[in-house]
């Protein structure tokens, strides 16, 4: 089993369509093992919130998108 460290930008793709959404899926559904710096749940949590700030997501969909 391979380990790769996740970045917040990918991660973000599995919930967020946005470009290579697809390719990141296709990440998260192979046999990889994912490590995660400690900012990453931060990062995961101001992309989401930039989304409803700018009016591209609502509020509770930013929330159910929660990692």
């Amino acid at each position: 089993m391979s380990r790769y460290v996740l970045d917040a930008s990918v991660a973000i793709k599995w919930f967020v369509p946005k470009i290579y959404s697809n390719a990141a899926r296709q990440l998260l559904a192979s046999d990889h093992s994912f490590l995660v710096p400690d900012f990453f749940f931060a990062e995961v949590g101001n992309v989401l919130w930039k989304r409803v700030r700018r009016g591209d997501d609502t509020a509770d969909n930013a929330q159910h998108n929660r990692l």
